[in-house]
């Protein structure tokens, strides 16, 4: 990095704040809506501030998008073509109840986080406005200073938080635009739990299902009916029952056949990988970690689907005893799947056991609630040389190489539309608190990011 464009980062430091916090003032949550519109129009304007040759609004189904473009700078470019990032993160944020936090979420405000580091706490710091913003603010120390040496696009949607159903509409209609691209590049998510950086090369898809058995038309006293009238909740906990075998295995009919293996260039990522089982499992109050595939808990975590109960619910649950014999029950699951897995033959198989398994007593109805496919861009690709080199450059440590990250973002529309590898770095301090009350992002680490962007803008290959 240019000692110029590390210096700008650094004496604007208070414009760059006093721009975030505008943005993070303006609410933008796509469950209802609130202040989406505002919102749209300020992305714009601050994309158009710090240095973006244009901007666009895009109008899908549900909430808007936006895609800007900044243009490599003559003076800063080497060869005879650019190079060309494509950027993706999202302005929409998830709902807030002021109650719960310590100073209200839109109102951000800097203090002292629990280690003694100051922190920026509000609704958006982390997931993902403070994230994608070091873009901007990278894009505009390298105009500000020795050029922008690469083409930058940047896409944000307005729906990631409510599963980003119109993204892929998106992608495919403006194809065109990101064409030129030679990566797909996202800043979301926490920094490793060790408070290293890492960089990951996909992310975990998801199917989320709900099943509904239904039986008498009412609630029922459990004394007066309890025996020959069926009990929906135990149907539905018989089919749960199934779901797994007594070693953790799922045993949905095919549901590890297109589960990618672990070769070698994995298995030297993981050995490389810090881990402290035993700080976990305190962590968490737990006595061990659950059985099935994966030797270990990376393994499990990064290379394995899941089957996942999110909620059960079922007859009274209020304080004291009440006997009734329910007349529904319901079951919410997700189930995160990894490289290779198609989340709709997953469904099919899902639904397919679950009518298989039910006695017929009860009516069963299963829901596909939403999904998103797995991704993940081979470890020895080319693109990871400079990612790595801009992340170790910028945090001055070396980052943790991982294949994919445990949880799922809407990446693989980029691989499976544009043909992009894809690469996730994560901007946010480990204990962030996205989508929990209070949520934060650590100064030094968005100092970091806006870095990390800067090498990562000067260094993609020619």
């Amino acid at each position: 990095m240019s000692a110029e464009a590390r210096q700008f980062v650094d004496d604007h430091e208070d414009d760059q704040l006093a721009d975030l916090f505008d943005l993070l003032s303006q609410p933008s949550v796509s469950a209802t809506g609130e202040g989406v519109a505002e919102c749209v129009e300020l992305v714009q304007e601050l994309c158009e501030t710090y240095g973006f040759d244009e901007t666009m609004r895009i109008e899908t189904p549900g909430q808007p998008a936006v895609i800007a473009r900044a243009d490599a700078d003559e003076r800063a470019v080497a060869g005879d073509e650019a190079p060309t990032i494509f950027v993706y993160g999202h302005y929409d944020v998830q709902p807030a109840d002021p109650d719960e936090w310590t100073t209200p979420p839109f109102d951000p405000t800097i203090r002292e986080g629990p280690d003694g580091r100051d922190r920026i706490y509000a609704r958006g710091a982390g997931d993902n406005k403070g994230q994608w913003f070091s873009h901007l603010c990278a894009v505009r120390a390298l105009r500000e200073t020795t050029g922008l040496p690469c083409n930058v696009t940047l896409l944000l949607e307005g729906e990631e938080e409510s599963g980003s159903p119109n993204l892929d509409g998106v992608v495919r209609e403006y194809a065109d635009v990101f064409a030129d691209a030679d990566l797909a590049y996202v800043a979301d998510g926490p920094i490793d739990a060790s408070g290293r950086p890492h960089v990951l090369m996909g992310a975990r898809g998801m199917q989320y299902v709900q099943v509904d058995v239904t039986g008498p038309n009412r609630d029922l006293h459990s004394g007066n009916y309890g025996g020959p009238v069926p009990n929906p909740a135990w149907e539905l906990v018989r089919i749960v029952a199934s779901l797994k075998d007594e070693t953790g295995r799922v045993t949905i009919d095919g549901f590890y056949d297109d589960v990618r293996p672990i070769d070698e260039q994995d298995r030297e990522a993981l050995d490389a990988m810090p881990f402290d089982a035993e700080a976990v499992m305190a962590d968490l109050d737990i006595h061990a970690f659950a059985e099935g595939p994966g030797d270990s808990y990376l393994e499990k975590l990064l290379y394995y689907p899941t089957c996942n109960i999110c909620g059960f619910s079922s007859g009274y649950g209020g304080e004291g005893s009440k006997t009734v014999l329910p007349s529904t029950a319901t079951l919410k699951m997700d189930m995160r799947l990894v490289a290779d897995q198609d989340p709709e033959a997953i469904y099919d198989a899902f639904e397919a056991h679950v009518h298989e398994h039910a006695t017929g007593v009860c009516d069963v109805e299963v829901t596909k609630m939403g999904q998103m496919y797995p991704q993940r861009t081979a470890l020895d690709h080319p693109v990871r040389k400079p990612v790595m080199d801009a992340v170790a450059a910028a945090w001055a440590t070396d980052p943790i190489l991982k294949p994919t990250l445990g949880g799922s973002l809407p990446t693989a529309v980029f691989e499976r539309e544009l043909g992009l590898p894809c690469v996730t770095v994560p901007y946010a301090n480990e204990d962030e608190n996205n989508h929990s009350p209070d949520e934060n992002l650590a100064l030094d680490c968005f100092r970091s990011g806006i870095l990390t962007s800067v090498e990562l803008f000067s260094g993609l290959p020619q």
